[in-house]
């Protein structure tokens, strides 16, 4: 799930003019990090328990970087 989430952050961030964003940067660059919590948090509660599992998951490592 994680995978996921992370391979439609990329795909947005790409979409927003980033098109350097990948998976391998997207918790590692500033700017995308924070573009990408955003989008968890916007996303968070709409997509069922599993999603939000990971969406904090993903959080803790856009918190932690």
């Amino acid at each position: 799930m994680e995978d996921k989430l992370i391979a439609a952050g990329v795909k947005n961030l790409r979409e927003y003019g980033y098109p350097e964003c990948d998976k391998a940067n997207i918790l590692t660059d500033q700017i995308y990090r924070a573009f990408f919590a955003s989008m968890l948090k916007d996303n968070k509660g709409k997509a069922g328990a599993a999603a939000d599992k990971a969406i904090d998951a993903l959080l803790a490592k856009c918190e932690d970087a």
